[in-house]
């Protein structure tokens, strides 16, 4: 139950980031340019009724990937998951770790994406610029349609001359830090690297936004 909480929380989370309004302050000018440039292209696919149903689950994949592959760093993301375990994964696993965790979040995020709506959000600027002109971290207070209201901490990582989207917390849930958790114990219920690679697979198949987050944790931009 807790990897299919984290999972919708990431999902929330995705969703917002690539539909919240660019904000500019100091070097949030780049940043925000590659949330502006997904603002578009997100608010129409979501309003495309011929890529809901599960029949079309995998051209809206492909759709939801052309939009947020340049904005999350999957590859990124994934190895920080693996934590430790990343260094007993041989490169052929710590591929297809990257593969797997980036195709069951598309999965899902493509199975939730068309009954999600947002009243209103409200981006909170902030008070000085990060010590790293690098690293940013874009706060969001969020109100879903249901009435169900978010708070998302967005870090964001320059690399190679783009920005990037790293990790997340929401309502206060770091969610790498939750997924590593998860990862080392299904490492340590299977034993083998495969296997946990298969079961975390098999427990992302039929996530879907439907609980909410909640949890305490602290903002740090060393989370970049």
């Amino acid at each position: 139950m807790m990897m299919v909480k984290v999972c919708r929380n990431a999902l929330v989370a995705l969703l917002v980031l690539v539909i919240q309004p660019a904000v500019a302050e100091g070097s949030w000018n780049e940043a925000s340019a590659v949330i502006d440039s997904a603002t578009r292209d997100m608010l129409a696919l979501m309003d495309n009724d011929a890529l809901t149903g599960e029949e079309n689950i995998e051209k809206m994949m492909g759709e939801i990937e052309t939009i947020i592959a340049p904005v999350v760093d999957f590859p990124y993301i994934a190895r920080q998951v693996m934590g430790k375990y990343f260094r007993r994964a041989s490169d052929e696993e710590r591929d297809r770790f990257a593969d797997v965790f980036k195709t069951t979040l598309l999965r899902t995020y493509a199975k939730s994406i068309s009954g999600f709506e947002l009243r209103n959000y409200d981006m909170q600027v902030p008070g000085s610029e990060s010590p790293e002109p690098d690293k940013q971290v874009v706060s969001v207070n969020m109100q879903a349609a249901n009435g169900q209201t978010y708070t998302l901490v967005y870090y964001m990582l320059r690399q190679q001359d783009r920005w990037t989207l790293v990790n997340v917390m929401v309502d206060g849930i770091n969610l790498r830090i939750t997924f590593r958790n998860q990862f080392a114990d299904l490492y340590e219920r299977n034993r083998s690297m495969s296997a946990t690679i298969e079961a975390w697979a098999d427990q992302m198949q039929d996530v879907n936004l439907k609980e909410q987050p909640g949890g305490q944790d602290e903002t740090d931009s060393s989370e970049a």
